[in-house]
């Protein structure tokens, strides 16, 4: 018993840990690197070419990646739409509304927001698709979740800004939207082609808009190339450890760990950023939506999906 306890330690619980604390690293760390790179909150296009080049560096190290595995790493040519459509919700619309509205909002409030991206999901699964309809613990997982985000808004415009706040939470939305178009076009190819080529697309798409409208990084110094870089690899090796526990443990056993993503998002921007975190609202929120998630993820016929990139 304590030979197999010991084993899961290792080949679960560490790893799937260690995704969630990169994950829930992302939202401090990009507003980090605004600081670092000297793009203002009022310099969308900076933010958007910054984006790009994470995005595309991170495609790149997860293609090579698959490489390495011996894995075929050019597409087939029906393989090009279900890379189109899962870029454009997953890299294009989400990052283009999570990095303009995470300029304007904490990483604390990033971090909770981008979570209910699992309630979304849940939501449009039912919609699209027959086989996956919303049960009891669905719904009190969603009901604690979208509660969660009504207590970062208590106390009107002060807590909740429609231009920060308002874009994460919108990002969240196509995050879900692209969990459900991946279920769909994901099941019978490599999930790790898919990754690296929609997101070096779409990393290519965020670096033309922010280079068209003349999005430029203000101040390039050691820290801030070595911080791009961690964004990458974090992107990178989160989503292959990820796809790795997901080809060896059930569905939900390893999407219960979702909920530690806001967890260590707050934790970090507390850590990073300097932020107070311990406000009743923001303690209530990431409580309501970590414990959502837990909830969702509890069965073992879950299907969420991973965390944010």
């Amino acid at each position: 018993m304590k030979e197999q306890k010991a084993g899961l330690l290792r080949r679960l619980y560490m790893p799937a840990v260690l995704c969630t604390v990169l994950w829930g690293s992302a939202a401090p760390c990009i507003k980090k690197g605004y600081a670092l790179f000297a793009i203002g909150a009022d310099a969308p296009f900076s933010q958007l070419y910054f984006a790009g080049l994470r995005f595309a560096l991170a495609g790149l190290l997860v293609l090579f990646t698959a490489r390495l595995m011996g894995r075929r790493i050019l597409p087939h040519r029906d393989e090009w739409k279900p890379i189109f459509w899962i870029c454009l919700f997953q890299s294009a619309i989400q990052y283009v509304c999570y990095y303009i509205g995470l300029s304007a909002t904490t990483g604390t409030k990033g971090a909770v927001l981008s979570g209910t991206q699992t309630f979304f999901a849940l939501i449009f699964a039912h919609l699209a698709l027959p086989n996956d309809k919303m049960d009891r613990r669905k719904v009190l997982g969603c009901i604690c979740g979208f509660a969660g985000v009504l207590a970062l808004g208590v106390g009107g415009l002060n807590g909740f800004h429609l231009q920060g706040d308002g874009l994460v939470l919108l990002s969240a939305v196509s995050a879900g939207a692209g969990a459900l178009v991946s279920r769909i076009y994901t099941p019978g190819r490599d999930p790790m082609l898919l990754t690296g080529w929609q997101l070096l697309c779409g990393g290519l798409f965020l670096l033309a808009l922010g280079w068209a409208g003349g999005g430029q990084l203000g101040m390039v110094t050691p820290g801030g190339l070595l911080l791009l870089v961690y964004l990458a690899v974090l992107s990178a090796a989160a989503f292959t450890i990820w796809t790795a526990l997901l080809g060896r443990f059930p569905v939900g056993r390893v999407s219960l760990f979702c909920f530690l993503i806001p967890v260590f998002g707050t934790l970090l921007s507390a850590l990073v950023l300097g932020e107070q975190i311990l406000t009743l609202r923001n303690v209530i929120a990431l409580v309501l939506v970590s414990g959502g998630i837990a909830v969702t993820n509890g069965g073992q016929g879950s299907k969420a999906g991973r965390g944010q990139a």
